[in-house]
């Protein structure tokens, strides 16, 4: 396609460093509002769920055929203004998440008469569902959920954020019957936390800590959720129950639960002992980090491991990535979090989740030095973790997390394939006009940020080839693919 095209290029601007220094591109900075109708970008698909102000269905992205889930908003039975607020809040704190275990949010519409929220498609369903099939699991199955769920809130907790509704319901299997990869749905009731404790009583009723009805809780309300999932998990019904809401709250304050019926007698102690630490008053109760540190997960979370060669693959593509450019890094980072499948990053999450020893979700220095010490000596290789923070950390917050280990360690050769280029080019390209203009890159890279038009300016002049002022589709592609 740009066989045509010169494949000389200016000298790299110093003001490319400047951008770099200040542009933030976490995933979370493609996660926009999409002005076009949601029906041109999208068709509908089967219904999955319905819900108190719309329904849940699958989508396919028309131009990309992707599967996805879209939750249907409608406004009119949103009378109230805070639960409008705490929508727009809910997808602010889902654009901010890196998680593998964390549903991943795409873009967004707003209509006339209703909302669309576009987010990644589950196909195996609702935990709850499955726990109703089985009737429990075994402690294996129930030690990999538990597992990903402290990992994922220890990822949260570390942020500030705490999700006040965890439950089966809100937990989604991402293949079926599968229960060894799984995705937290549902923020509308999480909220950003400091040092003061939080009032007033959300979530569902058979998991609310007694904290949270004493009016005076802080993040380890989770952690009691968490306490009711795994006894359910394992028994196959709630610890705390009762004929009306009163009694079962009046249980939950009691702290008194019980481990002495069926199918109890078969289960561990070590389980029982992790019970102990989760049902329990919020002074002894254990974190996320003490619950991955337990003994029954140590125990019982054997995952496969990657294979040699996935994982020399992996450490390969991380220490040859180089972020060439701002642009170039922009279209690796959206086609990365918006067109790759998790079929595709299956085998490149267990690596994830090897080198990520301490399990929140994020990849740290020491945690990339002690793989690169394996397999080099280590001065070298403190020279390379130091360089692929460089290069990898797109957010410069001094992690290496999800989305940014996957764009270091996929094949570049399928992220910047010609279809994924269409994509992004598209993505860029906001009126559709067959070229990208200095305001279209500073609007999709920046937002409202940089206000310096020349830095935007001086990047258009050293990509653009035919002196129009705009970045056409083989000017793209020639600057995204050089030195590739």
């Amino acid at each position: 396609m740009g066989c045509t095209v010169s494949t000389k290029f200016k000298k790299p601007i110093e003001n490319e460093q400047i951008v770099a220094k200040e542009v933030i591109l976490a995933p979370g900075a493609f996660v926009n509002e999409n002005e076009n109708k949601f029906a041109d970008i999208y068709r509908l698909g089967k219904l999955i769920g319905t819900g108190t102000y719309g329904e849940v269905r699958m989508c396919f992205h028309r131009e990309s055929g992707a599967k996805r889930a879209v939750k249907i908003i409608r406004k009119d039975l949103m009378t109230n203004e805070g639960l409008r607020a705490n929508l727009d809040k809910e997808i602010s704190i889902l654009r901010s998440l890196d998680h593998p275990n964390v549903v991943r949010i795409y873009e967004f519409f707003e209509e006339v008469k209703r909302l669309y929220i576009v987010m990644e498609f589950c196909k195996g369903g609702e935990l709850f569902a499955e726990i109703v099939k089985r009737k429990y699991l075994t402690e294996i199955h129930a030690a990999h959920i538990m597992h990903q769920l402290f990992s994922t809130l220890d990822y949260l907790h570390g942020r500030g954020i705490m999700h006040r509704d965890l439950k089966p319901e809100n937990i989604l299997l991402e293949e079926r019957h599968d229960v060894m990869n799984i995705k937290i749905i549902d923020f509308g009731a999480a909220t950003i936390f400091n040092d003061k404790p939080i009032n007033g009583i959300v979530g569902t009723m058979f998991y609310i800590a007694p904290d949270v009805f004493q009016g005076n809780y802080d993040f380890l309300c989770d952690m009691w959720s968490c306490g009711v999932i795994l006894y359910i998990l394992l028994a196959g019904y709630p610890p705390f129950d009762g004929k009306s809401d009163q009694e079962i709250i009046s249980r939950i304050k009691s702290y008194e639960y019980s481990t002495s019926q069926e199918p109890w007698s078969n289960i561990s102690q070590d389980a029982k002992d992790l019970l102990s630490k989760l049902l329990c008053h919020s002074k002894k109760r254990a974190s996320s980090r003490q619950a991955l540190a337990e003994p029954w997960i140590i125990n019982l979370v054997k995952r496969e491991l990657p294979s040699t060669e996935v994982m020399s693959e992996a450490l390969n593509n991380l220490k040859n990535f180089r972020s060439t450019s701002i642009l170039r890094d922009a279209v690796n980072t959206f086609i990365t979090t918006q067109f790759i499948s998790a079929s595709d990053t299956k085998d490149l999450r267990e690596v994830f989740r090897k080198m990520d020893k301490n399990g929140d979700g994020k990849l740290s220095r020491e945690e990339l030095l002690e793989e690169y010490t394996k397999i080099m000596e280590e001065s070298e290789a403190q020279a390379e973790v130091d360089r692929i923070m460089r290069e990898v950390d797109s957010d410069n917050n001094g992690f290496i997390d999800y989305s940014e280990f996957l764009k270091g360690s996929l094949d570049s050769s399928k992220v910047l394939s010609l279809e994924n280029l269409k994509l992004a080019f598209q993505m860029f390209d906001q009126d559709g006009s067959g070229t990208i203009s200095a305001g279209e890159l500073k609007k999709v890279i920046a937002g409202k940020g940089l206000a310096d038009n020349k830095i935007w300016n001086d990047i258009i002049i050293q990509v653009d080839q035919n002196g129009d002022g705009e970045i056409d589709m083989l000017e793209f592609q020639k600057i995204i693919m050089k030195n590739f």
